[in-house]
Parts: structure tokens; C-alpha cells; sequence
């Protein structure tokens, strides 16, 4: 049985830079700093990247009791952190995305002999974080001409609870519509999917 489980990881730190005499504030804009990449690889967190997949190494956690004896749990989740700054009567919103997989909270079972296949399922949940990320980014953009910018900021956290609960849901759907990666008919479409998916994301890389 195949499992994901995720969290809310978030760091909010938006505030506009004070001022003497500022305008009033009129307008906002967001720039997206792109994917937070520590440069080398850290002790308990891999950080998403589509030319870093998935190892079984990774997966360090040990099995709770009562575990299924065929699980793998993945967990993955997403993050922002955010800073702002104002530009006469205009505040710009920088925002950086983290997508991250726990390593001490990943496990898999190894006498469950787990193989290729179950690893490629893991992988998607992870993938599926990503294309999650991007949800968030297009929820933020979608409606922020109707947000004043001293909203923006909780604006931004609203919108990337919607973005949370979409990951929580699209996740349980991908497990049972694949039935946890043994329904590969269904595992295939879903690959199909989020490789299209990503690819939009990354429309520089191949997948």
C-alpha cells in the first residue's frame, strides 16, 4: 500500500519597507522568485527538482506499529516564504516557493521487497506536490486585481490554504484511483498527467 502524507509547512514575512512620506499604497504586484534550492543537498530534507528523483535511500523513517507490511509513505509538502517592498504607490510582493520531502518521516518496508514500479509511485506523489506549488501560483494571480495591497498579505495565506487543500485531495484521489499503485492502467494515466503537468512548469527540460 502506497501512502502519502502531507503538511502545511508555510514562512510568512511580507511587510512593506517603511518610508517617509509614502504615497498610499495603490497597486501590488507579485514576483515569484522561483523554487527555493539550497545548493547542497541537507541532512533530512530533499528539496523538489525534476533532475533529482527519488531514491529508496531516501526513505529513512521507521515503520509506526501496525504498519501494512507493503507501505511506503512519502511525505511531501509545500511552503512560501514572502517579502515585500513598496515602490511609490506600488507594493511589490517577492514570493519563493519551497517543495520539500522529509527524508526521517519517508519510510518504506524492506521486507516488503518493494520495487521499480512502487518507487515510480512514490515519485508521482512527490511530483504531484510540485504541480500543487503551481496551484498555488495560479490561485494568487488569479484574483489579486480585486485584493487592496494591505490585504495581500492574508490574501496570499488564503490562497495557499486553497492550494493545500487541493494538494490533500488530489493526492487521496491519485491513491484511489490507482488503488496505491497496483492499478497500473490507472497508474498510467495518471503519469501521463503530471508529465504533462510538468512540463509546463519546466518547459526547458524534457520529460
Amino acid at each position: 500500500m502506497m501512502i502519502c502524507i502531507c503538511s502545511t509547512y508555510s514562512k510568512i514575512t511580507i511587510h512593506a519597507q517603511s518610508q517617509p512620506h509614502r504615497p498610499t499604497l495603490t497597486y501590488w504586484t507579485v514576483v515569484w522568485d522561483g523554487e527555493y534550492q539550497p545548493g547542497t543537498e541537507t541532512e533530512d530534507t530533499i528539496y523538489y527538482s525534476p533532475l533529482r528523483p527519488l531514491q529508496w535511500n531516501d526513505f529513512t523513517g521507521h515503520p509506526p506499529p501496525g504498519a501494512h507490511r507493503n507501505a511506503a509513505v512519502t511525505y511531501s509538502s509545500f511552503g512560501y516564504t514572502g517579502s515585500a517592498v513598496s515602490h511609490h504607490d506600488t507594493l511589490e510582493v517577492h514570493l519563493q516557493l519551497q517543495i520539500f520531502f522529509v527524508k526521517s518521516a519517508s519510510y518504506m518496508i524492506p521486507t516488503a521487497l518493494p520495487g521499480p514500479e512502487a518507487l515510480r509511485h512514490e515519485q508521482l506523489h512527490f511530483d504531484l506536490t510540485r504541480i500543487s506549488a503551481n496551484h498555488f501560483q495560479q490561485l494568487v494571480l488569479q484574483n489579486k486585481d480585486d485584493i487592496a495591497p494591505e490585504d495581500a498579505d492574508s490574501y496570499i495565506q488564503y490562497e495557499f490554504l486553497e492550494a493545500f487543500r487541493y494538494m490533500n485531495h488530489i493526492q487521496d484521489q491519485f491513491d484511489r484511483e490507482t488503488q496505491h499503485g497496483t492499478n497500473q492502467a490507472a497508474e498510467q494515466r495518471w503519469a501521463a498527467y503530471i508529465q504533462q503537468q510538468l512540463r509546463e512548469i519546466y518547459p526547458n527540460l524534457s520529460f
